[in-house]
């Protein structure tokens, strides 16, 4: 789940990274655990499969001692064509300075490039408040940057799957459309959570396809 928002000085290096390289970036697994409860995040290897299958892309900013203190990764989905940010984080120690919008960017620019005629971006961000409930600061926070960055709230309902083999979460959805293209309409939207059931949580994470077939029932506006 996409989450947070923030980082460096402009000097700090993005790139891409492959999967056996990844499996030994300890910097970059640790900013993962610390920055996403555990029903959100699921395990290494499912991010390290879908960048050998080619279906995923992994990246990283390093400062200039060349370690990460920030990470992306990005689903490509083909049907609707659109790229779905899986994860997004900043070190806690290096927030609040532009690097979370860099590497988004980035994120956007390289996994675009890979997916024909894609129609946006799309992401899963924390749930809205009950009614009645006060925002947090942090839910204001992060919402507030992914709205400095283009992005709209979805009012479709949303529910992350079992990515950790038992919790469901309670999400909402955001989404940038492609520079020029109009926002998505409903069965637009609705094709898109298609493909992330389908072709990210059911592929990629090995979710039952019934589990999934219910949790889009329920993802009508």
């Amino acid at each position: 789940m996409a989450r947070t928002s923030a980082s460096r000085p402009s000097s700090s290096r993005i790139e891409s990274v492959g999967a056996e390289e990844l499996a030994r970036d300890a910097a970059w697994w640790r900013i993962y655990e610390q920055s996403f409860a555990s029903p959100s995040r699921e395990p290494a290897e499912v991010i390290l499969k879908s960048l050998r299958e080619g279906v995923g892309l992994a990246f990283r900013a390093c400062d200039a001692a060349g370690t990460t203190i920030a990470l992306a990764t990005t689903h490509l989905l083909k049907q609707p064509p659109a790229v779905f940010l899986v994860y997004l984080a900043v070190d806690e120690h290096d927030r609040g300075r532009g690097l979370g919008r860099r590497v988004l960017e980035h994120a956007w620019s390289a996994s675009a490039a890979r997916v024909r005629e894609a129609l946006g971006m799309i992401w899963e961000v924390d749930a809205a408040p009950a009614p009645g409930v006060e925002p947090s600061p942090e839910y204001r926070r992060r919402i507030g940057f992914y709205e400095r960055c283009g992005a709209v709230l979805l009012s479709a309902g949303y529910r992350q799957p079992p990515v950790d083999g038992s919790s469901v979460v309670p999400l909402q959805l955001m989404f940038r459309p492609t520079p020029g293209a109009p926002p998505p309409d409903v069965e637009t939207v609705r094709g898109m959570i298609r493909a992330m059931y389908e072709e990210k949580y059911h592929a990629m994470n090995g979710i039952p396809a019934d589990v999934l077939s219910s949790l889009l029932e329920r993802s009508r506006p």
